[in-house]
């Protein structure tokens, strides 16, 4: 038979867990999203974070097409991999309530004590009147 020290230790535990989760929730939410532009000539990956993480040019020559070319090639691929990510973030799949959760945990986790305090309070009561108590 469990304790209420093991129970409210498992609890404590699963707190903490969701906590872990709720923590690394937003880096887990949109993987990271590549965009192209200039007929795939030039590419933008943006990275789990949402930060530029790798401009790559597919050939040379788009270099030579000329700064301001280069200027509007560039913002088109960083929009279309912004645009990417915010669509995959705002998906139509709702994301748990991770503070509800903890939330509710916690609460359960009180009155899981409470009421195992109560028990036992009432089995010792029992048992000392079953060996001759008061």
């Amino acid at each position: 038979m469990f304790g209420e020290e093991a129970i409210a230790q498992q609890l404590a535990e699963a707190r903490s867990a969701l906590d872990e989760v709720r923590k690394a929730q937003p880096d887990q939410l949109v993987q990271p999203v590549t965009a192209e532009a200039a007929d795939g000539r030039i590419t933008v990956t943006l990275g789990v974070n949402g930060r530029i993480e790798r401009v790559r040019f597919a050939e040379e020559r788009v270099l030579k097409e000329g700064t301001e070319f280069l200027e509007e090639e560039l913002a088109k691929a960083v929009n279309a991999a912004l645009d990417a990510r915010a669509e995959a973030l705002s998906a139509d799949v709702p994301l748990p309530d991770l503070e509800a959760i903890g939330t509710a945990v916690a609460q359960i986790q009180e009155q899981g004590v409470r009421q195992m305090r109560d028990m036992s309070a009432q089995i010792s009561a029992v048992m000392q009147k079953l060996q001759g108590g008061s």
